[in-house]
């Protein structure tokens, strides 16, 4: 009897703590069960754990928020496409306004740094003419990675 009334006590408390689910509400999880109740609530746990749709979550195509990295990413991207022509050229030399704007998406202090690094490694970072500025910001963010004075430096990193 001791343990029966332990359980249904148990039971009763997570019904109270999961009848005001007051999560973010994202996910296919969502579009299947979009009320605030245990049932609901299991529902989407259940729809979003089978049909694993991380990405669209992470990516904020499901009606989530975009994460904060796939924020960065996309200021990152976005200034290395419009600037392409003339980061090109300053990354050929390791200064100007451009690299210095581009060591800014990353966090990096240290533009002087940031500078000497995408000039000595200007064939990795931009291996060719048709590079894209997504390809141009992947790679330069793989060398801040392999530079240990500038992946400790970088804060976006």
């Amino acid at each position: 009897m001791k343990n029966l009334l332990i359980g249904l006590f148990a039971l009763v408390s997570a019904v109270s703590v999961y009848a005001a689910d007051s999560s973010s509400g994202c996910g296919m999880g969502w579009e299947v069960a979009p009320k605030q109740s245990l049932v609901s609530s299991s529902t989407r746990s259940i729809v979003n754990a089978t049909f694993s749709n991380t990405i669209a979550m992470t990516l904020g195509t499901s009606g989530c928020a975009k994460h904060s990295i796939v924020k960065n990413d996309a200021k990152g991207i976005h200034f290395a496409e419009a600037n392409m022509n003339q980061l090109a050229i300053e990354m050929a030399r390791g200064n100007g306004e451009f690299v210095n704007g581009f060591a800014s998406v990353f966090g990096c202090q240290n533009s002087r740094a940031f500078g000497s690094m995408v000039q000595s490694k200007y064939e990795s970072v931009l291996p060719s003419a048709t590079t894209s500025g997504v390809e141009l910001y992947n790679n330069v963010k793989a060398e801040i990675k392999n530079n240990a004075t500038l992946a400790s430096s970088c804060s976006l990193i």
